[in-house]
């Protein structure tokens, strides 16, 4: 049966006719992702006063990556290495959280996605890592590096995570300059890089969500990403 996966999204201003237009942008891999097991794609773009965003309609949702999350929703002041807010797609994504655990919509959060559902359970963030003295590993990586680009992680196996992909050391790439500082409300942590960075967390009361630091969509041929996407389709 064909399901609807939505997916969240931000703003680009994109050079078209008859100037920089905004377009709601994402990576195309999402959407081949999908069709690969029959299922449709819904992609959502950041809303300034839709409150009443409704993600029961979805079989599934994955909050994806992008720019930073205001300081201001984990109660600290903007960091000069906080780049990239966009407070109407946070504002969006948090709406869409708070419907998806009411409805218990399998959510899968990345990268930003995977930060912000910690902001929304209450948590916080470190707002640059090697600022915070994680500097074992660059995990600031260039985007365009992200098939090569990898490090190791160790997932717990009392996770979710472990049951999904049936391994407790894999390889992941790493695009990223923040991170999650204190855990937030009904979450456990589930996996970790060496230097100490939180790489995975997910709920821990009925709603069916995981978050994970890394890029799965841009690593479509490694075994353990596709088995993240199965996991989110099935």
């Amino acid at each position: 049966m064909n399901k609807l996966i939505g997916i969240s999204t931000g703003i680009k201003d994109v050079q078209m006719a008859p100037g920089n237009i905004p377009c709601v942008v994402i990576n195309n891999d999402f959407i081949n992702l999908c069709n690969k097991f029959g299922n449709t794609a819904i992609v959502i773009g950041p809303q300034n006063d839709n409150l009443e965003i409704d993600a029961s309609k979805f079989d599934a949702l994955i909050i994806s990556g992008g720019g930073d999350i205001n300081p201001e929703r984990y109660n600290q002041k903007i960091d000069s290495k906080t780049i990239r807010i966009s407070d109407n797609r946070d504002f969006t994504e948090l709406n869409l959280l708070k419907s998806a655990e009411e409805n218990n919509v399998k959510t899968l959060a990345i990268c930003r996605g995977h930060q912000l559902l910690n902001v929304y359970k209450n948590g916080t963030l470190y707002q640059d890592l090697n600022d915070s003295g994680f500097k074992e590993i660059e995990h600031d990586k260039p985007f365009e590096d992200a098939r090569s680009h990898i490090h190791d992680i160790e997932v717990y196996e009392d996770s979710k995570l472990f049951e999904i992909i049936k391994e407790k050391n894999i390889m992941v790439n790493s695009i990223h300059h923040q991170g999650i500082d204190k855990l937030g409300e009904d979450l456990k942590i589930t996996a970790k890089s060496n230097d100490g960075v939180i790489e995975g967390i997910e709920t821990t009361n009925e709603w069916n969500a995981i978050g994970i630091q890394w890029h799965p969509e841009n690593m479509v041929k490694d075994k353990y990403s596709n088995l993240i996407f199965d996991w989110l389709n099935s």
